[in-house]
């Protein structure tokens, strides 16, 4: 492995602007498995959409939970996160 690619291996890619559409997870699912980035950041309803796309397992998909609204109770985190 060379040198940009150690690095690449340390990056979060996320796609959380509010601005993105229904298809970016999917063209950034292309974006992040090129680069092979450590991961892929998206939004909630797009976790089951990005594990299909990222499968093989090089870049592992992730979500934040209540972004960007942090002020909600434990109770609907813990829902969030067992949804994602």
């Amino acid at each position: 492995m060379n040198k940009v690619e150690e690095q690449a291996k340390l990056v979060d890619h996320s796609i959380l602007q509010p601005s993105n559409s229904d298809g970016d997870p999917e063209i950034q699912c292309e974006v992040a498995g090129k680069y092979n980035v450590a991961s892929l950041c998206v939004k909630l309803y797009a976790v089951k959409k990005a594990a299909i796309f990222m499968r093989d397992g090089k870049v592992k998909p992730g979500c934040v939970i209540r972004f960007p609204h942090v002020e909600s109770s434990t109770r609907v985190k813990a829902f969030e996160a067992e949804k994602a």
